[in-house]
């Protein structure tokens, strides 16, 4: 891309330092004013599909903060249609740990903390295999089995066909490894924990807080390997910085929204955002 890595990162740091205190809506057009600026002005040249991409990112993080999830998957699915799969799901790791860290921060008291340890005890070792399966090996077909799993659950909830199971504590544990690894593998296993969480009944708040919660430690390790495995370089920081704008203005915009959203609407909207999710890995494989 033809974009001056150190200039914009300094431009988008100084501008948001600046402005940071000012109240949303102020702050909102002043973001917008500055990746206006990086796109158009003759000194930055910044491609188009960067600014979709912010776009897309954007939708995504509003979307997560609302329904507790979805945010890397959306992102994965339609950055994937630009970029390089490996290189979409590596991006979105850090779009997604400061999604994540962002609501862990702003719900902190509705963090169901035994519930995230439990599912975590499996899934930071799984998130590691996972993320080498992801480096050395073709991960398409478990995107494909996770879509129709995710599918058969959903109709299974909808026509209320599902039993009622009751998630112990190794069920949690179980759930976790296979969450983690998916994770790795993938880019994002929440869909696996929307399913277990959503067994639980819990409150909206204490759903989301936990998604996001128990998603940080599995963004860390990643992070950390996809850097290694140099996967993101110096010359993707300006897309970082794009897409953690995105994040903090989308996370931003949604949690006032969930505020206001009741918890009848929340549940269909998360059968929503699993049903849709599910058909785009499906048709992303297939087509």
């Amino acid at each position: 891309m033809s974009i001056k890595t150190a200039d914009i990162s300094h431009k988008i740091r100084f501008q948001c330092q600046t402005y940071s205190g000012l109240p949303f809506n102020r702050l909102n057009i002043i973001c917008v004013k500055i990746c206006s600026d990086l796109i158009f002005t003759r000194e930055y040249q910044m491609d188009l599909m960067l600014f979709i991409l912010f776009i897309i990112a954007f939708f995504a993080a509003t979307i997560s903060a609302i329904a507790g999830f979805g945010s890397a998957l959306i992102l994965i699915s339609a950055s994937s249609l630009i970029f390089d799969i490996k290189w979409s799901i590596a991006m979105t790791t850090f779009f997604y740990f400061y999604n994540t860290s962002f609501k862990s921060y702003h719900f902190r008291s509705h963090i169901n903390w035994p519930l995230v340890l439990k599912l975590s005890i499996l899934a930071v070792p799984g998130v590691f295999i996972g993320a080498y399966c992801l480096l050395s090996m073709n991960t398409v077909w478990l995107s494909l089995g996770l879509g129709i799993m995710s599918l058969i659950y959903l109709c299974l909830d909808v026509f209320k066909r599902m039993p009622r199971i009751k998630v112990n504590d190794e069920m949690l544990v179980i759930s976790g490894f296979i969450y983690g690894f998916i994770s790795g593998a993938v880019g994002t296993g929440s869909l696996i924990k929307a399913m277990v969480f959503k067994q639980i009944n819990m409150p909206k708040e204490a759903f989301v807080a936990s998604m996001a919660a128990s998603a940080l430690p599995l963004n860390i390790i990643k992070m950390g390997m996809f850097i290694s495995a140099s996967l993101v370089v110096m010359r993707d920081i300006p897309s970082i910085l794009i897409l953690l704008l995105a994040s903090h203005l989308g996370s931003l915009l949604g949690k006032r929204l969930l505020l206001r959203v009741p918890q009848e609407v929340f549940d269909i909207l998360v059968r929503l955002i699993l049903l849709v999710l599910s058909i785009s890995l499906i048709v992303g494989v297939l087509y």
